[in-house]
């Protein structure tokens, strides 16, 4: 009998799991539901970790909201980042990187893969790491005021600026602390996304996108005029 009682508590506790697990499935293919309103014909899907993927215009450039999980770090909870990209040229040559707070679990970052270490402008965050192309020094000096405008905000980690368009990664959620230490479970203390906190993300990366190709369209002017 006892062996049978250990058998139906598994299975209840397997079931309970499945449920769970369910569950929270559907809880991340549904966090960007409430901001697709933001964009123009947007398209949501999910990511092969099954949370939410939003694509869509801004107005008028093309954008990609993401969430990525990130639990690598030892010592330090989980964290939820929400990243928006706007895939449109900017007319750069070079790649610049702003990364903060580097804990060397950047996996969705290319900073480790740039070549040049740049030095960190006077007045920026103290915590900020910048790498680029060779070159990128250039791109720096023409953005650094837009780019030292968002790395005010203290949630954001990233901003990336790239031939092929730019992006901004910054915190939207902490895993709980409980989930986390008991479990080892990636638990955030959200379920929507709501879209005052995806509506300024858009903007700032809209307002790089655009600083990025003024400055390439200012660096040009005077090279044609000569």
């Amino acid at each position: 009998m006892t062996w049978l009682l250990a058998i139906a508590i598994a299975a209840g506790a397997g079931f309970l799991l499945r449920r769970r697990a369910v569950a929270a499935g559907r809880i991340r293919a549904a966090m960007l539901d409430g901001c697709a309103a933001l964009l123009e014909d947007p398209v949501k899907g999910t990511d092969r970790t099954g949370y939410a993927t939003l694509d869509g215009r801004y107005r008028g450039l093309p954008v990609a909201v993401r969430l990525i999980p990130e639990a690598l770090v030892f010592r330090r909870l989980p964290q939820l980042w929400l990243s928006v990209s706007v895939h449109a040229p900017t007319g750069q040559p070079h790649t610049l990187d702003a990364l903060r707070r580097v804990a060397g679990a950047e996996f969705y970052s290319p900073g480790d893969r740039l070549p040049e270490r740049l030095a960190v402008p006077e007045g920026w965050p103290g915590d900020t790491c910048l790498r680029g192309t060779r070159g990128a020094g250039t791109l720096l000096d023409r953005l650094r005021e837009p780019v030292a405008g968002i790395l005010r905000d203290a949630r954001v980690k990233e901003v990336l600026i790239t031939p092929r368009g730019t992006r901004i990664v910054t915190q939207l959620a902490q895993g709980e602390r409980g989930a986390y230490l008991l479990l080892r479970e990636n638990s955030f203390p959200i379920e929507r996304v709501p879209p005052q906190a995806l509506a300024p993300v858009l903007e700032a990366a809209l307002i790089l996108s655009r600083s990025a190709g003024k400055a390439e369209h200012d660096s040009a002017g005077p090279r044609a005029a000569a």
